[in-house]
Order: C-alpha cells, then structure tokens, then sequence
C-alpha cells in the first residue's frame, strides 16, 4: 500500500530507512508523512533499535560525504581511526530531531530479545529487522512504514511503502 493510504488516526510503526531517507532529503513521501506523525494526525511509533541503525547509518553516510572515507571502506576506517569519528557532527544533529517529530520510541527490553529468537528463526529476519516485528507485536501495531522488501514475507503487516524511490538504491545498499 502506499502512504497515502495511512488515515488520520492510524497507528503505524517507522521503520529505520524512513528516517534515512528522510534526513539524507530523498522521499518527499517520508517527509509528508513524519509530518503527519509531528502534528499527531498518524501515531507514530519507532524503537530505541531502529535509533540506534539510524545514528550508525547517518554517521557513515556523513564520513563518505565529507569525503573523509569511502564507501567500500568506510566502516572499517572509522573503526580504525577515532579522530576520524570525533570530526563527525551533523549524525547526531540530525538523529536528534526524531524526537520532536511525537514519536512513541519503544526500548527494546530483555524480554523481546529472548522471546524473538524463535520468531527471527522461523522468519529468517536479520536481527534489526526481527526487532521491528517484536515491537510492533508488542504494542499491537499491525502498520509498517518501510522501504525494506524483507517485510513482506511476514504475515499480519500492512506494509506502507513511497513510490518516490522507485529507480533509487534501497537504504540497504547504501550504508551497512
């Protein structure tokens, strides 16, 4: 389904690409709808997970665009070379405004980590993306707001997808 679809009231997860696409100014889609989250009109929720892939990608992605790395090594050469990382500011400028979008951010608790291991198995989720559907069942959500395809082999999601970045790399070819 597309955002548009999302109705005033809904109750919808966001997951960690809306932010990265939004931040990174590449989904119109993305922006309208943290907007809608912002003035409450959708509630919003998102986990302290989805944060944390959030402030990693975005700092990755300001070390490759001040050219301070490549791509193909950027993690590796901010492992490697601290200073590098302490230059780094805009990341968490940025990861700083999820905040006041009025966003429920959800923790990940000991219990879900436990309790999802069984479920990542059975779907065959990464970890980050088998955190999304825990929390989500956690709170009872049933709506997602994604870009990532491995969602759609789970059942008992309502996927919300933009279709202003049909043609462009997904969030998971970008920065790992």
């Amino acid at each position: 389904m597309s955002l548009a679809d999302l109705r005033d009231g809904d109750r919808v997860f966001i997951d960690a690409n809306i932010f990265i696409y939004h931040l990174g100014g590449r989904s119109l889609e993305w922006k309208v709808l943290l907007e809608r989250c912002a003035r409450r009109a959708l509630l919003g929720y998102t986990s302290t997970p989805v944060l944390a892939e959030v402030l990693h990608r975005r700092m990755v992605a300001e070390a490759i665009t001040t050219g301070l790395v490549t791509a193909r090594t950027a993690v590796r050469k901010l492992r490697e070379t601290p200073e590098m990382v302490k230059q780094l500011t805009q990341y968490q400028d940025d990861v700083s405004k999820i905040p006041h979008m009025h966003l429920t951010i959800l923790p990940l608790t000991l219990d879900i980590v436990q309790a999802n291991a069984e479920f990542r198995k059975r779907e065959g989720l990464l970890t980050n993306d088998s955190f999304v559907v825990a929390c989500m069942r956690e709170q009872g959500l049933t709506q997602l707001a994604t870009a990532n395809g491995d969602f759609d082999r789970v059942g008992g999601i309502a996927l919300y997808k933009p279709a202003d970045l049909e043609g462009q790399d997904t969030p998971e070819n970008l920065i790992v």
